[in-house]
């Protein structure tokens, strides 16, 4: 009696996995997903965070939008990274007096890169190191140059827009001449209070 259940236990597994066998795989199944690159800005916090799925990655000191020019919040994709960008005043109230600066241009607010999600709002260098951790700007979001640098650099590489080590020598070593760039695949950023 015995052997006839353990005999029949034996075929039952061994039908079972043979048919699992015959089963095809699917792609899904055989390559593991890499999780997504996606920025997160926090206003209230003052930090910038990259995240790859739900793991964050790295973190950013920035200064945001003061009060009566908010930094805005929202869904939004980053589409175009300008290294050694120039800066046209925005039509607002606050730039009436002010007037267009050339890359590199003393009074230029936008350091050696802007990463573009929302024109005039976009994420910049600065000089200002005083003010990271504050809300200081007219919305958009400032962080240090070396590390605006870095970012703009990753996104680049995860958005597999692809440019050699002599390319960004180049760029990075001629500060008034401007280089855009259009990114392969955008980036999500999530702006949240």
């Amino acid at each position: 009696m015995h052997t006839t259940r353990y005999m029949f236990l034996f075929l039952t597994v061994f039908f079972y996995s043979s048919c699992r066998d015959r089963t095809p795989t699917t792609k899904k199944d055989t390559e593991s997903e890499v999780p997504e690159t996606r920025l997160l800005i926090s206003i209230s916090q003052r930090q910038l965070y990259v995240m790859e799925g739900d793991d964050t990655i790295k973190r950013y000191a920035i200064s945001v939008g003061k009060q009566g020019h908010p930094t805005p919040q929202g869904e939004f994709e980053i589409h175009q990274i300008d290294w050694n960008p120039d800066w046209t005043p925005p039509d607002s109230e606050w730039a009436q007096d002010q007037s267009y600066k050339q890359p590199g241009q003393a009074g230029n607010p936008m350091g050696r890169a802007r990463i573009i999600y929302k024109m005039p709002y976009t994420i910049h260098g600065t000089t200002d190191l005083e003010s990271l951790g504050e809300a200081e700007s007219h919305g958009s979001v400032r962080m240090a140059n070396a590390e605006v640098i870095e970012l703009g650099r990753f996104l680049m590489e995860q958005s597999g827009t692809k440019r050699s080590e002599e390319w960004f020598n180049r760029v990075l070593s001629d500060s008034v001449t401007m280089e855009s760039v259009k990114l392969e695949k955008s980036i999500p950023l999530t702006n949240v209070e």
